[in-house]
């Protein structure tokens, strides 16, 4: 996990400016292309068209005629300049965008990959660090030291959340058919509290992250690895997601039962409770 910048850089201009950097600290994935000039603009185009009402991903198109299109995004985010982010929404909108665009190209550039851990994809995809906002950065150092903060990085600590959100996690998209679905639309300091509560409401209301199955229940994994991330000031963690669940979903009091009242940890200590994940890339068919 790596960090950067000072403190005193925490506030500064929101705009979304993008710069060019004399010294790019690692070599530009996006080529040689001009950056998008509203790299969300651009963005939501993109995944309008991409990402299917599954939430699956058409990585051929973006591999073939969107191709570019993409580089152009890519490139803006890889030379952001994210110390001019003022606010808390402003940060959180970058930085899950750069986590889901660098997640796209790691697909993008893998086509073989078809389970991310079974392949061996892990190191290259989360470990390995990638141009972003002109920094030297890995995925995980964007959601562990960036968004969780839960880690600490000196080197990327100017860019840290105020707080833990836990709806980062249907946010960012791992390209793992378990991972809360890629969102339709980049987003925005204008749109992503919007944006992160109608992603958790897909998360919980999904029967591939949530269900009854016979006299257990199967859950994303999620809540076992970051469990604790989802147990608020006063609010334990079932609650927190009941939050966002439909009670018009069949196995909904079913599901009450489980998790009203109880922390993540004494979820996951019900013995009935299964957790899983699976790691195949969410590559929707041609």
């Amino acid at each position: 996990m790596t960090a950067i910048l000072c403190f005193a850089l925490l506030f500064g201009c929101e705009s979304q400016v993008v710069r060019p950097l004399d010294d790019a600290p690692t070599e530009s994935r996006a080529g040689d292309v001009a950056p998008a000039a509203d790299y969300a603009a651009s963005l939501t185009t993109l995944l309008a068209r991409v990402v299917t009402d599954e939430g699956l991903v058409r990585y051929d198109l973006l591999r073939g005629e969107l191709r570019d299109d993409f580089r152009r995004v890519l490139k803006a985010v890889e030379d952001f300049d994210a110390s001019g982010l003022l606010t808390r929404e402003a940060r959180l909108a970058f930085w899950l965008n750069a986590y889901n665009v660098q997640m796209l190209e790691n697909v993008i550039e893998t086509p073989e990959v078809n389970d991310i851990v079974a392949d061996g994809y892990v190191e290259a995809f989360f470990r390995t660090p990638y141009r972003t906002a002109g920094l030297d950065v890995t995925l995980d150092q964007i959601e562990h030291v960036i968004l969780r903060r839960s880690d600490f990085d000196e080197r990327l600590a100017v860019f840290r959340l105020p707080e833990l959100d836990p709806r980062i996690h249907a946010g960012i998209n791992c390209a793992a058919v378990s991972c809360p679905s890629l969102r339709r639309r980049a987003f925005t300091p204008e749109n992503v509290d919007t944006e992160l509560d109608d992603a958790m409401a897909d998360f919980v209301n999904r029967p591939r992250h949530f269900r009854v199955e016979g006299d257990g229940f199967v859950l994303s994994s999620l809540l076992d690895w970051f469990g604790s991330d989802f147990d608020r000031q006063g609010l334990p963690a079932g609650d927190y997601l009941l939050g966002f669940m439909s009670p018009e979903r069949p196995d909904y009091d079913r599901l009450k039962t489980l998790l009203e009242g109880r922390t993540a940890a004494e979820i996951k200590a019900r013995p009935n409770v299964r957790f899983e994940y699976l790691w195949k890339v969410n590559r929707a068919e041609n």
